[in-house]
């Protein structure tokens, strides 16, 4: 997040709708293509992939230099958080969610005192290396612009999706239908009537307290059906826009 280009949040607050994908291994020319794809943003994960912070920094700077936001998922360790903000994320979304009070800790993680208890520096590239800009201004335009991002996956988290929407440390829920649906003991079935039930509460749950939802989708279509119903943000696996990419041009390409 350097400071003074938080093209994801002002497009947010804009009411545009903004397209991602999760990258989970280290390829800047990938994230490259996906700039000239016209992708919003990208979310590095920092839950189930491989990557290094190195790995994260050198794809941060390329997403940025392409037009691209950057978010992180960082478990909800302030070290980890930390990592993420200082090189530039322009938020983190932390997984598995259950109470307000773990959204709450998410949040402090996120923000310098007084509204949280991140550790200052300005020698960071976030903080343009402490060069023009003092730290008083860089401390209130970061807890000004940071988006805390809680991750609703488990059962526990739709009972206390309400207060966790609600709490002012929030900016935006994510709705895990992945895990949400093995929680229910519906591992895969994503598309269960109690699995999408549950995931609507969320999404009213966001929007009546005001908040960003976010979800994701596995093609177009279903991207443009999570806008349609309330997303703000939507995240695509890149595994399956690239397969489903290549098995339509290699049976295109051998028609008889």
């Amino acid at each position: 997040m350097m400071i003074g280009t938080q093209r994801l949040r002002s497009k947010l607050e804009a009411g545009e709708p903004a397209l991602g994908t999760m990258i989970n291994f280290d390829s800047p020319w990938f994230v490259d293509m996906l700039a000239l794809s016209g992708f919003d943003f990208i979310m590095l994960d920092g839950e189930h992939g491989i990557l290094n912070p190195m790995q994260c920094e050198i794809m941060l700077r390329t997403a940025q230099a392409g037009g691209m936001s950057v978010l992180a998922r960082a478990p909800g360790v302030p070290h980890a958080i930390q990592q993420f903000l200082d090189m530039g994320a322009e938020g983190v979304f932390v997984p598995h969610i259950q109470s307000v009070q773990e959204a709450e800790a998410a949040g402090v993680a996120m923000r310098y005192p007084p509204e949280g208890s991140r550790g200052l520096t300005t020698i960071t590239r976030v903080a343009n290396y402490g060069i023009d800009m003092a730290p008083r201004d860089f401390v209130a335009a970061s807890n000004a612009q940071i988006i805390c991002g809680a991750m609703v996956e488990t059962m526990a988290g739709i009972e206390a999706v309400d207060a966790i929407a609600a709490s002012p440390a929030v900016d935006a829920v994510l709705i895990g239908s992945g895990d949400l649906a093995a929680s229910m003991g519906r591992p895969g079935e994503r598309k269960h009537p109690e699995v999408l039930a549950a995931t609507r509460k969320v999404t009213e749950c966001a929007r009546a307290h005001g908040k960003w939802v976010a979800c994701s989708a596995s093609d177009a279509e279903g991207a443009r059906q999570a806008f349609a119903d309330g997303a703000h943000l939507v995240i695509s696996p890149p595994m399956a826009m690239v397969v489903g990419a290549g098995r339509d041009f290699v049976s295109r390409a051998k028609q008889g």
